[in-house]
């Protein structure tokens, strides 16, 4: 059974209880392959960990396994979904004038095998391609990135630094 490792807040508002609110529940894929992670890379240069918003009277892990296959086109081994971080986030959004999003990360595998990706149409006008990354880079990258077009960068960049900080434990417990 998953359970949650950890439970991050980001709260980039500072105008509560003003404005309409835009609420969203996404699920996302921590794949990694040696020193390197599954990434979404766009023209803007920044990463993302694949995924999305559920549908409405979708279950997590499903929307987890049809998020990462439509952006990557790999698709996530159900039985390997593991446990997962939990990020609470509250930014200025658009069209509304705030967003709320849980974004639940879950440590999972992919199929070896890639199929054809389903890309949105924002996600086409963004260029998104597939990469495997080092933590490094990625937290790098982003948090040199444009924050007015890819307002997410600052949400995944502190993802990237806990999976950082978790690394490093899991090296020091097994030497």
């Amino acid at each position: 059974m998953s359970q949650c490792i950890r439970e991050l807040t980001l709260n980039l508002g500072d105008r509560a209880g003003e404005g309409s609110v835009y609420k969203r529940i996404a699920a996302r894929g921590i794949i990694r392959r040696g020193d390197k992670y599954l990434a979404i890379y766009s023209k803007y240069g920044d990463y993302k960990f694949p995924g999305g918003g559920r549908e409405t009277g979708e279950e997590l892990e499903d929307t987890l396994l049809r998020e990462v296959q439509e952006e990557t086109g790999c698709r996530v081994i159900p039985e390997s979904i593991g446990d997962y971080l939990l990020v609470h986030e509250r930014r200025e959004g658009d069209p509304e004038d705030w967003l709320e999003m849980d974004s639940w990360y879950y440590f999972c595998d992919i199929e070896q095998t890639v199929y054809e990706r389903s890309l949105d149409d924002y996600e086409k006008e963004y260029g998104y391609q597939v990469v495997w990354m080092t933590l490094e880079e990625m937290i790098r990258k982003n948090e040199a990135g444009d924050r007015e077009k890819t307002p997410w960068i600052v949400r995944e960049a502190m993802v990237m630094r806990e999976l950082a900080g978790l690394e490093s434990i899991t090296c020091r417990s097994a030497e």
